[in-house]
């Protein structure tokens, strides 16, 4: 049921007056999260004051809603507290850890994750792997509880401990921490910035130093691996606002405390640093159009990929046209090739993309 509002009401109108407290809804703005008592804030960076109010939210009796100046109308209230810790945010937050695009466990549905927490056996994605631990009762705890059984929890079992043998990736387990902002493809990113967990977790630590009231660094910079320094280029794709989520996530301490021992318990594969080629301006914003065949074991699909991700092209598209800024040709390019001639185009060889994509580790 969506309520219809007719009018608002002073506090001292006569209208007012004459109703019940009770049926009042109160319009005051929660300081404190109902469900973990962390501090509140609008998702525009706004603290939200002890004495926050719809009148202290600058709209007047007059105002519309939609042409409010307010800086908090229209935005989204959250919860300011790590989500591992507010119960209600928990369990997507365990959900996005265990996903395909994570850590990949299977058969860990919400309503099970829902289960296993109310039982106390998960509060942080590392738990899960205590289930293959020789010591462990945990085995036997998740088949007692209800619709669940000793298959349901040998397949859990066997699931985290395919997990822990053959590991993750630097990219999968970067998404599974669950960083605002931070998803499939600028978690990829950030692997090919850092390499490896450890790199990773070193500019946490110095984002740590961080005052996140006033965003000024009190210590050490943080994370120009990604924003880049007097030296070198920054990772194209990664924004203010992705920086300052990664130093938000740095904040936390439960948070980083949990990413840590999870990379401790499992496998976290290095991958192959390529932040250096965003130094080439060759790619950058421009249409690459792929020909004829490429050669060696590299994919159409691939290349494009590597193209976008990693060179910084705006697009890929399929034919020439007078917006194309390179044509990379291959084996039997044929219409295409010609077609970029006559509108001279810059060609590149396949060979010169393919020493591009080796460079990167050729495993886009």
């Amino acid at each position: 049921v969506i309520p219809q509002v007719l009018k608002r009401l002073d506090s001292e109108s006569e209208d007012t007056q004459t109703l019940e407290r009770d049926n009042y809804i109160s319009l005051r703005t929660p300081t404190k999260c109902p469900a973990c008592g962390a501090d509140t804030y609008f998702d525009n960076g706004q603290n939200v004051s002890s004495d926050a109010t719809i009148d202290k939210l600058e709209l007047s009796q007059n105002d519309e809603i939609g042409n409010s100046t307010s800086p908090s109308i229209g935005h989204v209230l959250r919860c300011g507290g790590p989500q591992l810790l507010c119960p209600p945010r928990a369990i997507g937050a365990l959900a996005h850890a265990y996903s395909r695009a994570g850590l990949d466990v299977v058969g860990l549905s919400e309503g099970r994750l829902q289960q296993l927490t109310n039982a106390s056996l998960i509060e942080v994605p590392v738990d899960l792997f205590k289930i293959i631990d020789e010591d462990s009762t945990m085995l036997d705890d998740i088949a007692n509880i209800p619709s669940w059984g000793e298959k349901s929890a040998n397949n859990l079992m066997k699931a985290a401990q395919n997990v822990a043998t053959n590991g993750v990736s630097l990219s999968k387990f970067i998404y599974s921490l669950g960083i605002r902002h931070v998803g499939v493809h600028s978690s990829k990113l950030i692997s090919k910035a850092y390499g490896s967990a450890s790199k990773f977790f070193e500019d946490v630590e110095k984002a740590r130093e961080i005052d996140v009231t006033t965003g000024n660094i009190t210590g050490s910079s943080a994370f120009t691996v990604l924003t880049g320094d007097e030296e070198s280029e920054g990772v194209k794709g990664i924004g203010p606002v992705l920086i300052e989520s990664l130093v938000q996530f740095s904040s936390k301490k439960e948070l980083v405390e949990a990413a840590q021992q999870l990379a401790s318990k499992i496998p976290v594969h290095d991958e192959n640093v390529t932040h250096s080629l965003n130094k080439s301006k060759r790619f950058e914003g421009k249409s690459v159009v792929f020909t004829g065949s490429l050669g060696g074991e590299m994919t159409r699909s691939a290349a494009q990929r590597f193209a976008v991700d990693v060179l910084g092209a705006k697009s890929t598209p399929g034919s020439v046209s007078k917006s194309t800024g390179i044509v990379v040709e291959g084996a039997g390019g044929g219409k295409k090739l010609e077609q970029a001639r006559k509108l001279g185009i810059e060609i590149i060889s396949a060979q010169e993309f393919l020493k591009l994509f080796n460079e990167a580790g050729g495993d886009q």
